[in-house]
Parts: C-alpha cells; sequence; structure tokens
C-alpha cells in the first residue's frame, strides 16, 4: 500500500513537472515568433538603409566627377 502512495506521488509530480514544462514550451514558443518577426523587421530595415546608402553614394560619387571635371576644366582654361 505504501508503495502506491509513493507511486501516486511520483505521477502527481510528473504531471506537475508536464504542465509547467508544456507552459514554458508554450511561453517560448510566443518568444520565438516575437523574436523571428523582430528579425524580419531588421532584416527589412537593413536592406531598405543598405538600398538608400547604395543611391547616396552613387549621387555623391556624381557630385564629385562633376566637380573633378570642372576643376580639369578650369586648370586646362588656366594653363592656355
Amino acid at each position: 500500500m505504501e508503495m502506491l502512495g509513493v507511486l501516486e506521488k511520483k505521477i502527481e509530480s510528473l504531471v506537475e513537472l508536464l504542465r509547467e514544462l508544456k507552459n514554458e514550451n508554450s511561453c517560448l514558443e510566443n518568444e520565438n515568433f516575437s523574436l523571428r518577426e523582430k528579425v524580419t523587421q531588421l532584416e527589412t530595415s537593413l536592406l531598405n538603409e543598405s538600398e538608400k546608402n547604395r543611391e547616396e553614394n552613387s549621387s555623391v560619387k556624381k557630385i564629385v566627377d562633376n566637380l573633378i571635371a570642372g576643376i580639369d576644366s578650369l586648370i586646362e582654361l588656366e594653363s592656355r
């Protein structure tokens, strides 16, 4: 009889542990989902920022090229 009581307590402990683990798993799944959404948002933001930087770099390069061409023209005019 005593062994049945011990077995019953162990089973109750295991059932409680199973409930706790299910709750923890549920919380971790929710956290994982949330973190995946954040990663997706950050990736999108990073890609957009990268494209913006490429466009700005292209604009700056054109401006610098035009400045150099203008300086070259002035130097050529002065040397005549």
